[in-house]
């Protein structure tokens, strides 16, 4: 399975999904627990923006935001949960970022960042097949993130993979999708309300 999987990422990729983020965590306050689940974690570097995200809305380094990251290839998780990047990987994100969020290496591991202890501990990894029959996690989920997997199945599976994310989401939760995908065809299930961005349809 690991060979099969596509694991094209980068730090805030989509930005505007994460300006909505920001925009939702302002909202639920400093003391509410936040859930966030990252559905295609792969090499870390979107669960990492998604905790760069609440540490910036929340002006905290520690805020009450859990992060659940799962993904399909236990390789890529491996790679995510160790949080060790090439220094070019964080080159998009300003100066400010990378001295508050990040730890350059020296030495044998010159070249090389790794993600502060604060944004790790806020992110759980797990592995997660979304074809499975039923997902482990309990929601609801402020926010859940699940963009550009949707594109590699068909509508019949796409449908059924939202059916089992949706009731995971709280009623005012906010789901986002990849800029290729829309889901026209299961507008009973989630509605639009932006770009890329849905809600659970109301019932």
């Amino acid at each position: 399975t690991n060979a099969l999987t596509t694991n094209l990422t980068s730090f805030f990729r989509e930005a505007h999904h994460f300006e909505v983020l920001a925009e939702l965590l302002k909202a639920r306050g400093r003391q509410t627990p936040i859930k966030i689940w990252c559905a295609a974690a792969s090499t870390g570097e979107e669960p990492y923006s998604l905790a760069i995200t609440a540490a910036e809305a929340l002006d905290s380094l520690t805020p009450s935001v859990k992060i659940l990251a799962t993904d399909i290839d236990t390789q890529v998780l491996e790679t995510a949960q160790a949080g060790v990047y090439p220094e070019e990987r964080v080159d998009k994100l300003d100066d400010a970022q990378k001295r508050r969020y990040f730890r350059r290496g020296a030495g044998a591991n010159a070249g090389r960042v790794r993600v502060i202890d604060e944004l790790r501990e806020m992110i759980s990894f797990r592995p997660l097949n979304l074809l499975d029959a039923r997902y482990p996690m309990r929601g609801p989920f402020d926010a859940i993130f699940c963009r550009n997997v949707m594109i590699y199945f068909d509508k019949p599976t796409q449908r059924d993979i939202l059916g089992k994310i949706a009731p995971l989401l709280s009623p005012d939760g906010l789901f986002f999708a990849g800029h290729s995908e829309s889901f026209f065809h299961a507008t009973d299930i989630v509605t639009s309300i932006g770009r890329t961005v849905y809600r659970r349809t109301a019932r």
